[in-house]
């Protein structure tokens, strides 16, 4: 299958002339056409009448289901059909596409993609669909016409001019080999990726820009069907003529021509076709990509800066491919020492505190490191106790200049102060981030690699910014750290205090007997504060405060106020019948259906006192405090909970008092707590499990079940 702008080869005269008529008479041959009109969601929006034919699945072409259901060749190139729509390419082509009719013949066709898009209408993607199955025939045809001419040889020469054309008109590059893997034909586009001149590949084997020869071969040989589904392309790693490393895509393919020859049988020659895109800038943002996210994941993972430390180099080094890794601090004493074999005992990943004065510190010193493989070992071993002086090689640079720093060659840096050494490892290219915090660099991070690497801007502004996450996450060690010796240190004095505690204790035991009765006092007027002990909900205490707050701010907002009392009716027999025991459960349960029932960020349900509730209502009128107590005494049926000495049912039933009023200056909490609690007598004096409502300017009472739409004027 060949891609846009992909072409075959430039032809040499050595080839025979059957193979080149075979060749134009597949370019001239006529072809029937259909096409298809897609949106951007792939979805089909127009069909010629036979496109059909063309389908992988016939019935899937239909408007509005997606093309890539018939045309299964759309699936993965995507972004490609994306790049036309937006005018970024202008076309694309899927050549030889096989479909295996129902008698069991073959179907060749070409698809071919442009653009398209009106000025009132969205963009669309034009496919064409082409029968190119009778070619074979027409070439045949045109071969045997091309033998009888008598000017064959110029004919070729014209031919082969015009294929050259064609093929380095094309931006992918292409290679033609022998079966014995010489390179037979190149492209203009594989020239200048490679950096040779067509003379200096022409007869040399493959293995002179690929050490994966044998790969492609084998992919080549492999069915068409296969080659379809899972090798349509391969990534190889290839090596330019300066020496530079470049990863290829490849779609390999073989083709066979025969020799005539008068005293044999027409021989074979199978030769292999190789058309691949660099894909080197890609597979570079990949791995750049899945550094960054590692470095992120180990941040988000790791509890220390210890454990952190080496995960976040190691993960550098393998998502791009590099041997060491480095981490440097500024110190201000040589004594420092960092032993990288020692395992047993490993020297802790420091950084500089990001709050000290980092301009202080004369020297930068190697804390921690990570290489890949034993070839680098000398290296990392003879570096153990360095220390650099700012802008002294690779670190001191980063250091000095608080900027990302790139060194293509090592041997020919004469600032890099390991040059030996580096040589002796077979390192070649080297690069070096800040890690920055509170403004200031607080570590640098160095990496080499064995193989000579080009200056990589777009991987220095990615390391520049995990060097930035670095030392937020630096900082942020380093306060939880300073926080946990804080917490050491308070828990430390909190020992001393203790043990001077006790030494005061035995000469003024009555002295120290009352701080700790004062202590445990506040200790318990503390939890009395706000929570009832046994219901969980809000105390007396908490229930005053709240009230008197809550009134005070309903009379500076002229905003009603309501508030709701609730006792249970007999509950000294619930507990003669049940016992105490089973009297806190009720409690609880009831507490529970009030702390419900006050579910606006205002609302407050408190233990009133012993088997008495009260719920403080802000900017409800009585009105809503009708609806809220209504629902409470609802829940609290609905609960059913087992009263066998009640004298007004068989289960748990409560009197409901509600009082409610716009705070004033005539009027008080005081006022409104009697109010609320006149109600709730009256609740009681009318046969219990009932609700009774007042406010300010009128009085509603109700029986068992009462509503707020069955209340009434007194």
């Amino acid at each position: 299958m060949l891609y846009n702008n992909e072409m075959l080869p430039k032809l040499s005269l050595q080839i025979s002339p059957q193979a080149i008529n075979n060749l134009l008479d597949k370019l001239l041959s006529l072809r029937r056409i259909e096409y298809l009109a897609v949106d951007r969601e792939l979805k089909i929006q127009e069909t010629s009448l036979n496109v059909q034919e063309f389908a992988d699945i016939p019935d899937e072409v239909e408007k509005g289901k997606d093309v890539r259901n018939s045309f299964p060749e759309l699936i993965g190139i995507e972004e490609l059909l994306d790049d036309i729509l937006e005018q970024r390419q202008p076309s694309f082509q899927l050549k030889s596409v096989t479909r295996i009719l129902n008698d069991g013949s073959y179907l060749y066709l070409d698809l071919y993609f442009f653009g398209h898009k009106e000025h009132l209408n969205s963009e669309r993607l034009i496919i064409f669909c082409e029968d190119v199955t009778d070619s074979a025939v027409i070439q045949q045809s045109m071969i045997k016409a091309a033998n009888e001419n008598s000017i064959k040889v110029d004919y070729l020469a014209s031919a082969r001019d015009y294929i050259d054309k064609i093929l380095n008109s094309i931006n992918d590059i292409l290679l033609v080999t022998t079966q014995a893997g010489k390179i037979k034909k190149v492209n203009q586009s594989t020239q200048l990726l490679f950096g040779y001149t067509e003379s200096e590949l022409i007869g040399q084997p493959i293995s002179m820009i690929t050490a994966d020869e044998e790969l492609l071969r084998q992919v080549s040989q492999l069915p068409l069907e296969l080659k379809n589904e899972s090798w349509h392309q391969v990534k190889v790693a290839c090596t330019t003529k300066k020496g530079s490393k470049l990863t290829v895509a490849f779609s390999c393919s073989t083709i066979e021509t025969s020799i005539e020859s008068k005293h044999s049988d027409n021989k074979i020659i199978q030769d292999f076709v190789y058309v691949g895109r660099d894909i080197t800038e890609e597979q570079r943002t990949k791995k750049r990509q899945a550094a960054q996210y590692a470095v992120a994941r180990i941040m988000s993972e790791s509890g220390s800066l210890e454990s952190a430390t080496p995960k976040i180099m190691q993960a550098i080094c393998e998502s791009l491919g590099w041997d060491i890794g480095e981490l440097w601090t500024p110190v201000d004493e040589k004594e420092t020492k960092f032993d990288a074999e020692d395992t047993c005992n490993p020297v802790p990943f420091l950084l500089t505190v990001p709050d000290s004065n980092v301009e202080d510190m004369p020297l930068l010193l190697r804390v921690g490191v990570w290489r890949r493989g034993s070839e680098v070992g000398e290296f990392v071993e003879n570096c153990q106790q360095i220390t650099l002086e700012p802008g002294a090689g690779l670190p001191g640079i980063v250091w000095n200049t608080g900027y990302p720093q790139w060194i293509t060659d090592l041997l020919k840096d004469r600032n890099f102060v390991r040059s030996d050494l580096a040589a002796k490892a077979g390192l070649r290219s080297a690069f070096g981030f800040p890690i920055r915090a509170s403004g200031q660099v607080v570590g640098v991070m160095t990496f080499f690699c064995r193989e000579k690497q080009p200056s990589d801007e777009d991987l220095l502004q990615m390391m520049a910014a995990v060097g930035s996450q670095l030392g937020q996450f630096v900082k942020r060690k380093y306060a939880e750290k300073e926080l946990q010796e804080a917490e050491a240190s308070i828990r430390f004095l909190y020992e001393q205090e203790k043990q001077q505690s006790e030494k005061l204790a035995q000469q003024n035991l009555a002295l120290e007997q009352a701080k700790l009765e004062l202590e445990s006092a506040n200790q318990a007027l503390h939890r009395l504060a706000s929570v009832d002990g046994l219901t969980q909900i809000a105390n007396r205490r908490c229930f005053d405060k709240t009230l008197q707050s809550e009134w005070q701010r309903m009379g500076r907002d002229k905003q009603p106020v309501s508030l709701i009392l609730i006792d249970l009716d007999f509950f000294k027999l619930y507990n003669d019948r049940y016992g105490h025991q089973g009297g806190d459960e009720c409690l609880k349960k009831v507490a529970l259906i009030l702390d419900i029932n006050a579910h606006r960020g205002g609302d407050l349900a408190a233990r009133y006192g012993g088997e008495e509730f009260a719920m403080i209502l802000p900017e409800t009128d009585a009105k809503g405090a009708m609806q809220v107590a209504e629902s409470i005494r609802s829940d609290l049926n609905a609960l059913a909970i087992p009263h066998e000495n009640s004298k007004v049912s068989e289960f748990v039933t409560a009197s409901i008092g509600v009082a409610s009023a716009v705070p004033a200056a005539d009027l008080s909490v005081e006022w409104l707590i009697r109010e609320a609690d006149r109600a709730l007598y009256r609740a009681k004096l009318e046969g219990r499990d009932r609700i009774v409502c007042l406010d300010s300017k009128t009085e509603f009472h109700g029986g068992i079940g009462v509503s707020d739409d069955d209340c009434e004027t007194s």
